[in-house]
């Protein structure tokens, strides 16, 4: 018992694990692929959009880096030339040379010429909108800045821009800030002496304001200083020897990818990331130590928050369409646990019934042998009927020739036969013996014709055959049933039609339809007409009518009259099996529709057959029964 109630209860396991376990896999891995999708696709989006963003600033500040590397090229060239050109003021004409430089770039705010020594020579400040020649006194010694350290080291020809910082005056920083990027290159005169130093002083004001436009952008230099951050106060860190304002320090994983890669864009758990150096080294065909290392980049939280949402999203959504699977599964799992156990009683149910099937099915079967055999017993008893009057035509002339011979022989021994009457025997004996050899002859058609049609229902073969010589036959074959009962049958079937069937099986349909139109087209006493008549349509198949005038088919019996064993004359030995033969050859032997036609006002009744002139193609009509 035991036993029984752990297999049980393993089955029971088994069989609720076989309804959930898939759905416990197919859903949650099916949200992670949605999820996956959405997350991958709104984030692409996002991706596009900051790339975007991170190249225009990035050509933002190649473009001011590009273009203050040009103008302090020009700015020696024409202070060279100046210098070149023995003027009796050099200075004063240098002056007025860096204002009108001034007036056309605004975005210089500082214009000078240094000696040699790194002592301001010639310089023009703005102020403003105004632009100010600095003379004199105001003059400074600027030997001590990098800047100008760095411009004396340089080649001639080349170009020191400076990092990107803040302005300094007068050993402070200038407040407010002003960005300022500084490029300085060597005056070199005609005569290849160097004549001090060109420095332009480029306001960067604008570049960091355009760059704060988006809440994402950034910027830092090389040692990873932020210029622009998300927060002010650790800008410009290296201004004020304070290392901790480096974006190394709070994020040293981003600050790897920056230093290794020339651009990328990541994600991690501090938003996505997208960064770019700028790179205008190979427009100005320079080495990269002429030009500050710049990095734009952006961080924006948007996909995390985003991330978050579409999971919470998509997993209750899984999680609800799982909860309510698994209950439907466990509901599914109960029923077929129940079904389980009507399917047993039903497969022993099904089993008696199969095997009281197959016993109906063997009866039916010996009965519709039994009314086949019967059709056949039938043309027999005609046949047998119709060959009595040949056979006993001939036997009567036969035996009335020997009576006549034996007479005539008699005479003849007794030596008194006449001429005449010699002629008169002879005459007798021809026609005696043609009238025998008619009846024979007759006796013969007939046992052709019935071993035909016989043949033909046992081998059921392909023929191509007369239709209108079929029906001859099967008429005079059936003489017997129908030539006393009072009926007349009358045949319409043109000498022309051809056809490629089974002639027995067709021959038995006809001979049922006309048989059980002479068992239940009339009453008793009433005399009636037979008709069977036949046409060929377009469709390359040939309509076959056998008609009465009898009595007609009650509405309620026409649906039922193909059915097996149904019948109006149970009790007068009727079978019910003659219409279902026809209806089983018609359709499964010979390929071909029937269907029943009332007369008007239910009087008389046509049996409709089509069959294909080739049983071996399709019947192409479709018919509306």
């Amino acid at each position: 018992m035991s036993e029984h109630m752990a297999h049980t209860s393993a089955r029971r396991v088994t069989l609720w694990l076989g309804y959930l376990l898939p759905w416990w896999i197919i859903i949650p891995l099916g949200t992670w692929l949605i999820y996956n999708n959405a997350s991958s696709r709104e984030l692409d989006q996002i991706s596009y959009a900051q790339r975007d963003l991170v190249a225009h600033d990035n050509r933002l500040v190649e473009g001011y880096l590009t273009k203050v590397y040009k103008d302090v090229l020009l700015l020696a060239g024409s202070t060279a030339s100046v210098l070149d050109s023995s003027a009796a003021a050099p200075d004063a004409l240098l002056a007025s040379l860096f204002s009108d430089i001034g007036r056309a770039y605004p975005q210089y705010m500082q214009i000078r010429w240094l000696s040699n020594q790194g002592v301001e020579k010639v310089r023009v400040d703005r102020a403003g909108p105004q632009l100010r020649v600095i003379a004199g006194q105001d003059l400074q010694d600027k030997s001590s800045r990098y800047y100008v350290q760095q411009g004396l080291k340089t080649a001639p020809g080349k170009v020191y821009v400076s990092p990107l910082d803040l302005n300094v005056e007068g050993e402070k920083i200038e407040t407010p800030y002003r960005p300022t990027l500084r490029a300085v290159t060597k005056v070199v005169t005609a005569s290849g002496d160097t004549q001090g130093l060109a420095v332009l002083n480029l306001d960067a004001s604008k570049l960091i304001a355009e760059l704060r436009t988006s809440a994402d952008a950034m910027l830092v230099d090389e040692q990873g200083y932020w210029l622009v951050g998300p927060d002010a106060s650790k800008e410009w860190g290296f201004m004020f020897n304070d290392p901790s304002r480096r974006i190394q320090v709070e994020y040293p994983e981003v600050w790897q990818h920056i230093i290794t890669e020339q651009a990328g864009q990541f994600l991690d758990e501090h938003g996505l990331w997208t960064f770019a150096r700028a790179n205008p080294e190979q427009e100005l065909q320079i080495s990269a130590d002429e030009i500050p290392e710049l990095y734009t980049l952006s961080r924006v939280t948007t996909p995390l928050v985003l991330q978050r949402q579409l999971q919470l999203f998509y997993f209750s959504v899984g999680a609800a369409v799982l909860l309510m699977v698994s209950c439907l599964a466990g509901f599914l799992a109960l029923s077929s646990r129940r079904l389980d156990t009507k399917a047993k009683e039903l497969q022993h149910s099904n089993a008696q019934l199969t095997t009281t099937l197959g016993q109906l099915q063997a009866s039916q079967d010996e009965l519709v042998r039994t009314e086949k055999l019967s059709s056949l017993g039938l043309m027999v008893a005609g046949v047998a009927h119709e060959l009595n009057t040949p056979i006993g035509a001939g036997m009567l002339c036969v035996t009335t020739l020997a009576d006549r011979l034996r007479d005539f022989k008699q005479a003849f021994l007794a030596g008194g036969v006449k001429r005449s009457e010699l002629e008169q025997l002879l005459q007798h004996q021809s026609e005696g013996l043609q009238m025998a050899e008619a009846s024979l002859n007759r006796a013969a058609t007939l046992i052709q014709q019935f071993r035909q049609v016989a043949a033909d229902r046992a081998n059921a073969d392909i023929q191509s055959f007369s239709l209108q010589a079929l029906v001859a036959d099967i008429l005079a074959l059936t003489h017997g049933q129908w030539k006393h009962s009072g009926h007349q049958v009358v045949t319409d079937i043109p000498a022309d039609i051809e056809m490629i069937s089974y002639p027995g099986p067709l021959g038995q349909v006809i001979q049922n339809l006309l048989h059980n139109a002479l068992v239940h087209a009339f009453t008793l006493g009433d005399t009636g007409t037979i008709s069977i008549s036949a046409s060929v349509s377009a469709a390359q198949s040939v309509d076959i009518l056998v008609s009465d005038d009898g009595i007609g088919i009650a509405p309620e019996h026409i649906k039922r009259v193909f059915d097996p064993f149904y019948t109006t004359r149970r009790g007068a030995g009727g079978t019910g099996l003659g219409l279902h033969i026809v209806h089983h050859l018609t359709t499964e032997v010979l390929g071909g529709r029937v269907w029943i036609e009332t007369g008007l006002h239910e009087r008389g009744t046509t049996m409709h057959l089509r069959f294909p002139l080739d049983c071996r193609l399709p019947l192409q009509e479709t018919l509306a029964e």
